[in-house]
């Protein structure tokens, strides 16, 4: 455990307070102020390797004592690299260049261009003006490196992402020095992040515009050095203004993280290379083997290494995570999709301590219309709930099904309020009474009779007849023309457009509010794979991962055996993770994504249960799309919008209903 803590401590020059020390040795240390302390003292007091700084309230290892100077008195060498662009190593640098800084002025620079043996990529020569002819009688890095690492001495060297230009002077001084750079570094780049968090970028030419500094021979090793320096400047000046004053206490700020502690992950970088690239599930473990987070990925490899990062997106509570995981295990997926679904499933039966349940799925929301109600209420809400509302979405966001609200609330005069009225005389409106947006049945202004003519109005737009609101909104706009009252035109002209994209849209998701029943067919990753997803009565029931014919046709069989005991009951809270995924995806797919089928005619999708084998037509279809998705993949690939899932107009004929009469959501664009 000392051992652990020395390493850890051996890279952070300013030391660690004990409750860092504390995070490393236990994932919950407790609330006890005084435990933590108490327990890092008795466990490193003994030990002579470290020291405990009263100054600051920090442990230190002893060997960072000399680091502890004023950044004042410090010799810096700023430091720069032209390279072949060709992966790091000793042979990819052209030229090197240096100035040392003390004082605060320049007192002496270095500039060298190297001949890397190989022909130069033409990207290079064009970014950077050095060609091959300029090389050819140029000294090789080997006769060069003496003189540089003469130049570089023990000073602090500096450099902008200095990670890359270190990553070239260390495969050089491992092949002709005495072993890797043992310098102090800073990094500008780092710096600049922690010190200007105002700044979208921090590149050299966005710092330079920022500063003032003008650009001179840019993309040369001295001349963006010389821009460094101005750069170094400007930072020093910053940093004393935080009262950071000391080497030690630079040094340990560009590593710190947007929490303010340092910035640290234990995950190997190589393990996250060694990673795949395709979709999947990933979970994070302890260093005792303990599970921590689980998360889904596009890409398993990009989405793991973005946790290796110090990004100024990371939320504190990631950053906590990063802290702790040691270990990394993926499952890989067939799609997207099926990566949500798995790690919605994961979550729900594991429980890991990062996660929180629910906060994992897509944001979506529906208006609901609580029509079991004396006076039904429109309200928004994230989740499917009672049987006896109507609900109309699933929309992108909140913010859109707020802007619906609006609009519904403004055509149909409907109370928005909570809880359920008791009609009184005596009962003063809400200002939406007052100012004619609802018909005030609290204050009992209006009939029960009257208020249910509004919510079987509304009700109808939710079934998808808009043409009477489309007709009444382009006779308010007229008037507010003819009135001469041109924003409020503009306005209700906005509520049109609005009302004409949930009819465009309303067919592609209507299942998730009909309860209607289909499937969707997804290429795999893997080219011998079908993915099937079974959703009925407006619930997902089913995954599978079909290989041929055979499997097809057993997916059909427990499909329709599935159809009488689909009960019309709460969705539980597995189903709604799956449904509200599903629903998701199909909001915002691709022309390529997938292909969906409705299951049965409409009489089957409706709730008739009599239908218990798969019509030939039926089964027909779905090999037919299976065959091509094996054969073709994500070529093949399609999904078909407002007809696929909604119910042919014949087909709701035959099952009593008259067209256009089921139940169908919408989304705004």
């Amino acid at each position: 455990m000392r051992q652990k803590l020395f390493e850890y401590l051996l890279e952070r020059p300013a030391g660690a307070t004990p409750r860092e020390l504390l995070d490393l040795i236990f994932t919950q240390p407790g609330a006890d102020p005084e435990f933590g302390p108490r327990f890092i003292h008795t466990l490193l007091a003994p030990d002579a390797r470290f020291v405990w700084r009263d100054n600051d309230n920090r442990w230190a290892v002893r060997l960072h004592d000399v680091l502890a100077q004023p950044l004042s008195e410090c010799t810096f060498v700023v430091v720069d690299l032209e390279t072949t662009g060709m992966g790091i190593g000793a042979q990819g640098i052209i030229e090197i260049g240096a100035a040392r800084v003390a004082g605060g002025r320049v007192v002496e620079e270095f500039q060298q261009l190297i001949n890397p043996g190989t022909r130069l990529p033409p990207f290079i020569t064009g970014l950077t003006g050095i060609d091959d002819a300029m090389l050819a009688d140029q000294p090789r890095i080997a006769a060069v490196w003496p003189r540089f690492a003469a130049f570089v001495g023990d000073a602090v060297l500096v450099a902008h992402n200095a990670r890359f230009d270190l990553g070239f002077l260390n495969a050089a001084a491992l092949l002709y020095g005495e072993g890797a750079l043992s310098n102090p570094h800073l990094c500008t780049l780092k710096l600049a992040r922690r010190l200007l968090p105002e700044l979208r970028r921090r590149g050299l030419d966005a710092l330079a515009a920022h500063f003032g500094i003008p650009l001179s021979n840019r993309h040369r090793a001295l001349g963006d050095v010389r821009i460094t320096v101005e750069i170094l400047f400007e930072l020093l000046e910053r940093l004393a203004a935080r009262g950071i004053v000391r080497l030690d206490h630079a040094l340990d700020l560009q590593h710190h993280a947007r929490d303010g502690r340092r910035f640290v992950c234990l995950l190997p970088r190589d393990t996250v290379e060694r990673l795949p690239a395709g979709p999947g599930i990933y979970r994070f473990f302890d260093g005792d083997g303990g599970l921590l987070y689980v998360g889904k990925a596009k890409n398993l490899r990009e989405r793991v290494g973005s946790y290796l990062s110090n990004a100024a997106g990371h939320s504190n509570k990631t950053l906590d995570l990063i802290r702790h995981v040691q270990d990394v295990r993926v499952e890989v997926c067939g799609s997207e999709l099926e990566a949500a679904l798995e790690e919605a499933a994961a979550i729900r039966r594991e429980r890991p301590p990062y996660n929180r349940l629910g906060k994992h799925l897509p944001r979506i929301a529906f208006l609901k219309l609580a029509v079991a109600d004396e006076y039904p209420r429109l309200s928004i809400t994230d989740k499917l709930g009672s049987r006896t509302a109507r609900y109309l979405g699933p929309f992108r966001t909140r913010d859109e099904a707020e802007r619906a609200l609006d609009v519904l609330t403004r055509l149909f005069r409907l109370r928005t309020c909570a809880g359920r009225l008791r009609p009184d005389p005596a009962t003063t409106p809400c200002f939406q009474g007052h100012v004619a947006a609802c018909t005030a049945p609290c204050a009992a202004q209006v009939s029960a009779e009257s208020y249910r003519a509004q919510v079987d109005a509304c009700i109808a737009l939710f079934d998808g007849n808009t043409a009477a609101a489309e007709h009444e909104l382009s006779r308010r706009r007229d008037a507010h023309t003819e009135a001469l009252r041109f924003e409020a035109a503009g306005k209700t002209q906005q509520d049109l457009e609005l009302l004409r994209t949930l009819e465009r849209r309303r067919r592609t998701l209507g299942w998730v509010t009909a309860e209607d029943s289909f499937v969707v067919f997804q290429p795999s990753v893997e080219r011998t794979v079908v993915l099937a997803y079974i959703v009925l009565r407006g619930r997902l029931v089913r995954r599978a991962r079909l290989h041929d014919q055979e499997q097809v046709d057993h997916l059909a069989a427990q499909v329709w055996a599935l159809i009488p005991t689909a009960q019309r009951s709460r969705l539980r809270p597995d189903e709604v993770d799956g449904t509200t995924i599903l629903a998701a995806w199909v909001r915002d797919r691709g022309e390529s994504e997938g292909t969906i089928l409705p299951i049965g005619r409409a009489e089957t999708r409706a709730g008739n249960l009599e239908v218990t084998q798969p019509p030939a037509t039926q089964i027909a279809e779905w090999r037919a799309v299976c065959a091509s998705l094996l054969a073709h993949g994500a070529d093949a690939a399609r999904v078909r919008t407002l007809q696929a899932v909604a119910p042919r107009a014949e087909d709701q004929r035959q099952g009593g209903e008259q067209p256009g009469s089921v139940p169908v959501g919408s989304v705004v664009d």
